[in-house]
């Protein structure tokens, strides 16, 4: 346990990784987030401006529509070219049972390129998965014993 003068540290969604990461590089993103915007972006044609800091449609540059992207920190380069000027536009991560799965998408700057990221734990299970193979187990269960005792 952490000392009174040492803050304790979170557990970071990208530390101490159990399995290799889910990687893919792409010209057009894999998160369905910003696809169809992407597309027109890259062809020119307008698409619709951020409801944080207007209205309507405007034909945009790269650098104008990922003005309010953030950079991830844990994952700075570009797999593609190794650029370290990117840009996250999809994160997501899920908690459960202490076990995590996340995925993160960056696009280059420099590049054009998407770099995806993805992990699951080992035993990684949403609620609904846990719940369905603890259904299933007992039913399992349920019909070896009708069966043993002849009921079945």
């Amino acid at each position: 346990m952490a000392s009174p003068s040492e803050p304790t540290v979170p557990a970071s969604y990208c530390s101490s990784l159990q399995t290799d990461l889910t990687t893919h590089v792409g010209a057009a993103p894999r998160a369905v987030v910003h696809a169809s915007e992407w597309a027109k972006v890259i062809a020119g044609e307008p698409v619709e401006i951020n409801p944080s800091i207007g209205h309507g449609f405007k034909v945009m540059t790269v650098d104008e529509y990922t003005a309010l992207w953030k950079r991830n920190d844990d994952f700075p380069d570009c797999l593609a070219c190794g650029g370290m000027n990117t840009k996250e536009h999809h994160f997501v991560q899920t908690w459960c049972r202490g076990l995590r799965r996340w995925e993160s998408e960056t696009l280059c700057l420099d590049c054009h390129m998407f770099s995806w990221r993805s992990y699951a734990d080992p035993d990684f299970a949403t609620p609904e998965e846990h719940e369905k193979a603890l259904w299933e187990s007992m039913l399992i269960e349920q019909a070896e014993k009708n069966r043993v005792e002849g009921r079945a």
